[in-house]
């Protein structure tokens, strides 16, 4: 049988590698409690056997061949991993150094393009502007333009051909737009010719 690492959780289960020494099948159990010294370990049931031999780690006993020379204080749960695996902490040593590294890199790099960014400059707001000058009165609303208006409006442009005017008319006739942009229409064809 390969050698068993028995420990005792947090909880003061026994356990044997990973799992619970009370879930192991009887005869494996025994043949740990035999390596720690237990007395006819054939005649006592699962759950004894698991309470002597806690008792028995508990007090220091050594297990006949325990793992690779390891004293029993060893074999307890308040040994630091980087004891048991120095390879596996040295790795996990390293990544460390290089997350740090990569973390204080990035925080140049942000601190470099903070400074690179020029200062906002703040525009005035509506409270600082009426402080400083009073706004204008609102004018009076420009009367809604009816249809009649439109028309005299753009018989009278200058600048369209007979064609462009009609055209127009029947455009504010047929309400395919209101008077307001039929007209606005009128002056930017009279200002293209």
């Amino acid at each position: 049988m390969t050698p068993v690492l028995v420990s005792v959780d947090k909880a003061g289960d026994l356990k044997f590698g990973r799992k619970k020494c009370r879930l192991h099948k009887k005869d494996e159990v025994v043949k740990v409690a035999k390596k720690y010294g237990i007395v006819n370990p054939d005649k006592l049931t699962i759950k004894e056997l698991c309470v002597q031999t806690r008792g028995a780690h508990r007090r220091g006993a050594l297990p006949r061949g325990h793992v690779r020379g390891r004293t029993a204080s060893e074999l307890d749960n308040n040994v630091p991993l980087a004891k048991l695996y120095p390879e596996a902490a040295k790795k996990r040593a390293a990544a460390k150094k290089r997350a740090e590294k990569k973390a204080l890199n990035k925080k140049v790099a942000t601190n470099f393009m903070k400074g690179m960014v020029t200062k906002r400059i703040v525009t005035p707001t509506r409270a600082t502007i009426k402080a400083v000058m009073p706004m204008p009165k609102p004018q009076k609303k420009a009367m809604p333009l009816t249809k009649d208006v439109a028309r005299k409006r753009i018989m009278a442009m200058k600048g369209l051909n007979g064609r462009n005017k009609f055209s127009l008319v029947n455009r504010l006739s047929l309400n395919q737009h209101s008077p307001r942009r039929v007209v606005r229409l009128a002056r930017e064809l009279a200002r293209l010719r």
